[in-house]
């Protein structure tokens, strides 16, 4: 095996007043030979924020509630909800998404009292506001500034809570909305009217709220919340469509991608999603619960995290909490013009063909992958007068007057047109309409973004142009303008990332997932993998690593130290092949075996090693022996050893429990009863005690094994844990996998139980294997291999009836 160190070089870490953390801390990747790499090894994290955040006059004992944030000509704006009877709307500003100036109220209309959700988009000069006081219907409010004053615009629209709204490449706008058990999704006809609703199959079970629709290389993402802002168990979900941001869904097996029911982080959920600051990457930023305010209404905090995607899959770098978190990146470039371009930043060139021409300066050019965006009031006057053409362009990939790529807006036709020079002679590569009445007296954003996969061009956010031949080539970027215009310029930037780029640079916090795509490649000579998402049951991409010693590696931040287990999402077609795990200072050989794989999936999860992690920054490998090896992603969990036959706490109760005597019972029917004890990092254990069924009707009783993220709340689903379940009933015992609202029957047997007679039940745990033994016999009842299993958990007992007896429960480690 290779020895492949990875160490950090620290330089300093500084907290300052605003919570933010200054740090010149370098991730370095080092050698067999403790040589530093010179490339693709090194992750800044020159300065880092913590969750939850604490934000400058926030509403008192209220707090951050269903933040929504916007962004806008190089900055963002933050909206969240009001507290009861209050009016206005608070807003905050960011040009980095971690350091906030309170904005103050952008508007005071009466009907603002308890303003639930507003969010804010922004078209053809206006901002549209769209939020719901107190639950009673929609209204819009505009304003001709982010910050507002807004004003109210509608009547009452009607609809329940939480409208956001959605505007696809073709223009058209999409309204969805909170209901009972779904998302609802209506096309609207302009900005004030909302069509007929239908209902989307985005559902978290019971009431579902808190949506939002986001749009990325041609896929839908929508995020949905549930069940109750009170719950624990608060969640955001996700799912994806390729056709239509209104039609059919898929729910992909990786949710809820937000979830946490510790005491001190939990209730997470009404998210919304903004492009980061380097253009490529996104974030999701949600609140979570803090308690309930005097006069009743929650108490909430809001916290920001990466989003990450592989192909149909979507996944959050968290939560994370009372940890450092890299903060989001600043583009290679920018400058926030201020209508002229000014001569620190920028080269005005001589004028040519009457044309007005500014070029960012040499130090300032892009690489040959890179995505640059340009803001501009293009025009002071809708009706020109000066004859001669009347075009404006963003120019990039700029080397000279004779050899540069750009973007004109024909302010005649209202068309966008992608072109390029070369050696002096233009090409127009594209050229479309602009969306219809489009004002170019009002502000527009122009995006590029060009790699070696083509490119790609946006206006307003909406995907108008692309070209699959015209590779990403390096250069400056710039403006030009006929003298017959007079724009105003606005923010300007580029960072060297495009098409997700910048995904392949997170640090992952652990306890976490990691896809296999993100991984770092090693610099060995000969490393060699391929891609693929052909043969993936949720359409993200595998990386199968084709050649000995080739190396992924993980840049990871470890919240607590202890010992973690390895686990990786390998394709069946991999058994036989060998690979090999670094992490800790230590290394682990290990052989794929057939018996490691479920027989039910192309793919499992398989429990690779487990190592003692400090805390901070590290990395984890993993590389190729032999054969050719497929993964698709790498989960890490904290683990501790089961105990030595030890009888199980409950500590978490919900319902009317005796737990006073030999005999665990439940005393009251009036509601569901569950009990969760132990130790979360439990992994591989065994799991002995006696039920008694003691009533002629038939009831259910289970035992619930390898638990997490339990709550328990009246408007939230029944089945609100992960883990599995083992029910007794009508003669069957059933193994459930259970995620909330997903219940999922996976193995079942026939097993007829005698009243008022103990039966003895063990259930062993081993890896993604699980085992049920009946009474004293060693031979299995039921044995299951899940291949996407739950490897740590809790225990814990289930029932709706009296008429059921348990004896303690014991726990220890598998025999």
């Amino acid at each position: 095996m290779k020895q492949i160190r990875k160490t950090w070089r620290n330089v300093g870490i500084a907290l300052v007043a605003s919570g933010v953390v200054v740090a010149a801390t370098v991730f370095a990747l080092r050698d067999k030979n403790g040589d530093e790499k010179t490339s693709g090894g090194e992750i800044a994290m020159k300065q880092t924020y913590q969750n939850p955040m604490k934000l400058d006059q926030e509403w008192e004992d209220y707090g951050i509630g269903d933040p929504y944030v916007l962004r806008f000509n190089g900055k963002y704006y933050l909206y969240c909800s009001t507290k009861d009877r209050r009016i206005g709307i608070k807003s905050w500003s960011s040009e980095d998404l971690i350091h906030w100036q309170y904005e103050g109220l952008v508007t005071e209309e009466p009907l603002t009292e308890g303003a639930y959700a507003p969010e804010v988009v922004y078209w053809n000069g206006s901002f549209y506001m769209y939020t719901s006081p107190g639950g009673n219907g929609h209204y819009v409010l505009r304003s001709d500034n982010p910050t507002g004053p807004f004003k109210v615009e509608t009547d009452n629209l009607g609809l329940s809570i939480d409208g956001s709204v959605f505007i696809d490449d073709d223009a058209k706008w999409y309204f969805t909305n909170a209901a009972s058990g779904v998302i609802m999704a209506s096309l609207m006809e302009d900005p004030y009217t909302i069509g007929p609703g239908d209902k989307l199959n985005t559902s978290l079970g019971h009431w579902t709220e808190g949506s939002m629709i986001l749009k990325r290389q041609g896929r839908y993402f929508i995020t949905y919340t549930g069940n109750h802002v009170f719950s624990r168990g608060y969640r955001v979900n996700y799912a994806v469509a390729h056709d239509s941001p209104n039609g059919i869904y898929t729910i992909p097996e990786n949710n809820p991608i937000l979830i946490s029911t510790k005491d001190d982080f939990n209730g997470l959920g009404h998210s919304s999603t903004v492009m980061g600051p380097d253009m490529d990457s996104y974030y999701i930023v949600y609140h979570n619960l803090v308690g309930r305010s005097a006069e009743g209404p929650p108490v909430r905090m809001m916290n920001i995290d990466r989003l990450l995607f592989n192909g149909d899959k979507m996944s959050v770098a968290g939560p994370t909490y009372g940890m450092p978190v890299p903060a989001p990146e600043r583009p290679a470039f920018y400058d926030y013009v201020a209508g002229v371009p000014r001569e620190d930043h920028w080269v005005h060139q001589e004028t040519q063909q009457n044309k007005e021409t500014w070029i960012s300066k040499d130090s300032t050019s892009t690489g040959s992958k890179f995505t640059a965006e340009f803001n501009a009031v293009i025009s002071e006057r809708e009706d020109q007068t000066t004859s001669g053409p009347h075009a404006f362009e963003a120019l990039f990939s700029y080397h000279d007057a004779d050899q540069f790529r750009g973007i004109r807006v024909d302010m005649e036709t209202k068309t966008l047109s992608l072109f390029e020079v070369d050696q002096g002679k233009e090409r127009v590569v594209h050229t479309g309409d602009l969306p219809k009445g489009m004002d170019l007296t009002k502000h527009h954003t122009l995006r590029v973004e060009s790699d070696q996969e083509g490119t790609l061009v946006y206006w307003d956010g909406l995907l108008l142009l692309s070209d699959e031949q015209m590779k990403g080539e390096d250069g400056a970027i710039g403006y030009s303008w006929s003298m017959a215009l007079k724009p105003t310029l606005g923010y300007t930037a580029f960072s060297n990332e495009a098409g997700g780029s910048s995904d392949h640079k997170v640090l992952h916090p652990l306890p976490g997932t990691m896809e296999a795509i993100h991984g770092i490649p090693g610099e060995e000579e000969g490393q060699a993998f391929s891609t693929n998402n052909e043969n993936t049951p949720d359409g993200s991409y595998s990386v199968t690593l084709t050649k000995d010693d080739s190396e992924l590696s993980f840049p990871v931040y470890v919240k607590e130290e202890g010992t973690y287990l390895i686990s990786a999402m390998v394709e069946k077609d991999s058994a036989g092949g060998k690979m090999s795990v670094h992490a800790g200072g230590k290394g682990t050989e290990i052989k794929l075996k057939a018996e490691d794989f479920s027989n039910e999936s192309e793919w499992s999860k398989i429990p690779l090693a487990s190592y003692y992690l400090s805390e901070g920054p590290q990395w984890i490998s993993l590389s190729k022996e032999k054969g050719e090896v497929s993964i698709r992603y790498i989960e890490v969990d904290k683990t501790v050893p089961a105990p030595s036959r030890q009888t199980v706490e409950f500590t978490d109760q919900f319902g009317n429990w005796d737990l006073s005597g030999e005999q665990i019972t439940l005393q009251s029917q009036d509601r569901e009863g569950k009990l969760f004890g132990g130790d979360p990092g439990w992994s591989d254990y065994e799991v002995d005690f006696q039920m008694t069924h003691t009533e002629e009707a038939p009831s259910k009783a289970a035992l619930l094994f390898r638990t997490s993220n339990e709550s328990d709340f009246k408007d939230q689903v029944t089945d609100s844990f992960m883990g599995y379940e083992l029910s007794f009933n009508n003669g069957f015992v059933r193994l459930n996998r259970i995620s909330y609202e997903v219940n999922e029957e996976v193995a079942s047997e026939l097993l007829e139980l005698e009243n008022n007679k103990a039966l003895n039940i063990r259930v062993q745990l081993e890896g993604a294997v699980i085992s049920v033994f009946i009474g004293d016999s060693k031979n299995p009842l039921l044995i299951w291999t899940d291949p996407n299993a739950f490897l740590t958990g809790r225990v814990g007992l289930r029932t709706a009836s009296k008429g059921w007896l348990f004896s303690p429960i014991t726990v220890s480690p598998i025999k």
